[in-house]
């Protein structure tokens, strides 16, 4: 069995031998939990679950059904801390450079820094403007919650659209949809919507039923060019002349927020100073929510709520920093993972919400995952010898019971889960009414949740005779899974939740030696769309040079698509091709 934790190349290193014994060491273990099920895994460790499952904080994670036994987990912890890990996590939570391909530190956990806590050695002037950048975003939500922002014919805000893609989108989603139920209650309500798709199909029905009088767009974009988020603006603010008859800069300065690392272009695209919120090039889009990026969470969820979530990221910052390794749930999480990619060979990951609160959680997690550790190459450019980051999917629980569980109970692929679910929920005073039907439901969503997991590592080997003769078999079991359980969803847990699998990323970007804050991958695809797109407007000729199948799918959506010389305006891709997002 090859692993991508060594290379030949690397092996006088002492270092690296260590970790090349700790590699056969695991493969021997591989060898021998794949010969047994974990049936009989379980069922020969009384003590199993205490040993392999950890109460930390607001989580109990239960990782017993893993295909793992105690050597594993101890091998396991071995191999992160031979990795260096400990230097690195120091290096990240400090602001050093870590990410080596852009220069640049890693500065998300130093968002979420307290006010009254003194910052890491030579942070300081970081911290200070990112509290003061922070301080100007509670002020800029205060004036639009409280009715003070008025739109440019002196109504107040009622709408806010928030325009982003990515990391300006999928965060800020994914947190007003999990902690609605937080928003404060007010005579004033504040709807906020989300646009990121470049095809206008969520911005166009918007605009049909929005009053533009009342409402304010956010341009959440990092680089301030990304193409799919200057479309759906310039769309958005050619709707607020027209339906207002308002000048450019009229509506510019009453109707839209810019959020960006670059004041410049905010500027130059001709924002007011006072209409800008900034945050540093050292934080990574799909590491931005807490920055003024989720400016949309304060006002949808008031900064109460925002606050509530950045502390409880820095609550696991803290875990990670000091906790050690053998009790640390992102080192954990992190290796189970590494051990599952890399050792069992099981290619793809299933993360299961018993929540429909958190049905965003798997989008976000996609992102933060594979576009941090989808890369076949080290932070030194050399090809890996072997497995990194896992095809991540997922769903609610309760729906995709009815749609993928059939693969996974009884299908050819090897796939690992995570399942995770709140243990209350319906027990705060307004649900007073409803409070024991929706109890009841809860109480069924986790009995589903412990009933999947059961019978994925299981199989026949977990059918009651209870259930009758009649009882389907032919469940293969042998799918491993991690279950995690939050007391409660809070803005509090959220925030460390989120913490959690961010710190999980770093731990197996340091173990597969890969840097987990550039996106090379994405990159390319976007300027071949430039060529194309001018072929496309008639700006440009049809390239010989092109694909033939590139080249006839252009021609025939050439021919198909009605042409209208009105329509056409020029390009923020021209923009683009001069600028790297």
């Amino acid at each position: 069995m090859e692993s991508s934790t060594v290379t030949s190349s690397e092996k006088s290193d002492p270092r690296e031998q260590a970790t090349a014994r700790l590699s056969q060491m695991l493969e021997h273990s591989a060898d021998e939990v794949m010969s047994c099920s974990l049936h009989q895994l379980m069922q020969d460790d009384g003590g199993r679950f205490s040993q392999l499952s950890r109460r930390v904080g607001p989580f109990l994670v239960d990782f017993s059904k893993q295909r793992v036994t105690r050597q594993t987990m101890d091998l396991l912890v071995w191999l992160a801390s031979n990795s260096g890990l400990a230097a690195k996590r120091k290096a990240l939570l400090e602001g050093e450079i870590v990410n080596a391909s852009e220069r640049r530190p890693a500065l998300h956990p130093l968002l979420r820094w307290p006010h009254d806590k003194r910052p890491p050695a030579g942070c300081e002037s970081v911290v200070k403007a990112i509290h003061g950048e922070l301080q100007r975003m509670e002020e800029l939500v205060e004036r639009i919650r409280s009715g003070g922002w008025r739109g440019a014919t002196g109504e107040t805000i009622s709408d806010v659209v928030n325009i982003g893609v990515g990391g300006s989108d999928l965060g800020p989603r994914m947190a007003c949809q999990a902690l609605s139920e937080f928003a404060p209650q007010s005579e004033r309500k504040m709807a906020v919507h989300f646009v990121s798709t470049m095809d206008g199909a969520q911005l166009a029905p918007l605009l049909r039923r929005l009053d533009p009088k009342r409402t304010l767009f956010i341009l959440s974009s990092k680089s301030f060019t990304t193409v799919d988020t200057q479309f759906n603006m310039r769309t958005a603010l050619s709707w607020l002349m027209r339906e207002l008859g308002q000048s450019e800069s009229s509506i510019k300065r009453h109707h839209i927020l810019g959020v960006s690392s670059r004041e410049d272009r905010m500027t130059q695209w001709g924002l007011p100073t006072d209409n800008q919120l900034h945050f540093a090039e050292g934080v990574g889009g799909r590491f931005s929510l807490w920055s003024p990026i989720g400016i949309s969470v304060g006002l949808a969820l008031g900064m109460p709520t925002f606050h509530e979530l950045l502390a409880g990221a820095h609550w696991m910052d803290r875990h990670f920093a000091e906790a050690p390794m053998i009790k640390n749930l992102p080192v954990l999480l992190a290796m189970l993972g590494v051990w599952n990619s890399d050792f069992l060979h099981i290619p793809s990951h299933a993360v299961l919400p018993y929540d429909g609160r958190l049905a965003l959680l798997p989008s976000y997690l996609q992102q933060l995952e594979m576009e941090s550790n989808g890369k076949s190459t080290t932070a030194e450019g050399i090809p890996i010898d072997g497995t990194t980051c896992p095809i991540l999917w997922g769903e609610v629980g309760p729906n995709a019971q009815h749609a993928f569980f059939q693969l996974l109970h009884q299908g050819t692929h090897d796939v690992s889960c995570e399942f995770i679910a709140p243990v209350q929920r319906y027990t705060e005073a307004h649900h007073d009414r409803e409070a024991l039907e929706l109890q009841a439901q809860h109480r069924l969503t986790l009995a589903n949740c412990l009933a999947q997991s059961q019978l994925l590592a299981l199989g026949d080997d977990a059918l009651d005779t209870s259930l009758g003769d009649d009882t389907i078999s032919g469940y293969r079991g042998n799918q491993p899974s991690t279950t995690l359980l939050l007391d409660a969803l809070t803005p509090w847990s959220l925030g460390a939740l989120l913490a959690l699998y961010e710190h999980k990323v770093f731990v197996q970007s340091v173990i597969w030696k890969i840097n987990p804050f550039d996106q090379p991958g994405v990159e390319l695809g976007k300027r071949l769309a430039t060529g194309l797109h001018d072929i496309l407007e008639e700006r440009a000729p049809m390239n010989d040079e092109l694909d033939a199948s590139t080249r006839d799918l252009l021609a025939h959506i050439h021919m198909a698509v009605p042409r209208d010389a009105d329509l056409a305006f020029s390009s923020p891709y021209k923009e683009y091709s001069q600028c790297k997002a």
